[in-house]
């Protein structure tokens, strides 16, 4: 992957913070009031840790790290490198672990998790983009 084409994938990211961040400031009762609210938020929250995804294996490939196996291993080859923030593998897992549910059973997402993740966990994925960032920037990559 060159550094162009994860450009493109960080203003993927970036377009759906903004919209994210839109749809996080309704309440439960407005939010889940327009189909379109839930598609959106699905689609953004699952895109959005895909990009996530997409610049720790850029970074890992740049850097000649040990390749992956597995979507978790991305966050566990930055974190065991001191990349990433050790003490938040367990959010890093939480997040891998929901763009699988949204992807592979899709249809057992209930609206209120959905809701609680939009709300309170949003920050999660702002966070470790910016520390991703910082590792692109700063790295060299």
């Amino acid at each position: 992957m060159r550094k162009s084409d994860i450009q493109s994938k960080i203003d993927v990211l970036v377009d759906n913070i903004e919209k994210l961040s839109y749809l996080q400031k309704k309440d439960f009762k407005e939010f889940t009031s327009d189909f379109r609210n839930i598609d959106s938020a699905l689609h953004r929250l699952q895109t959005s840790i895909q990009v996530l995804l997409d610049m720790g294996n850029y970074i890992i490939s740049s850097l000649g790290l040990k390749t992956p196996d597995t979507n978790a291993d991305v966050f566990k080859i930055l974190c065991r490198e001191g990349y990433l923030r050790q003490d938040k593998m367990n959010i890093y897992i939480q997040i891998i672990q929901f763009r699988n549910r949204i992807v592979h059973i899709y249809n057992h997402i209930d609206t209120e998790t959905l809701y609680d993740i939009l709300v309170n966990e949003l920050h999660d994925i702002k966070e470790i983009f910016q520390d991703m960032l910082e590792i692109i920037e700063n790295d060299k990559t």
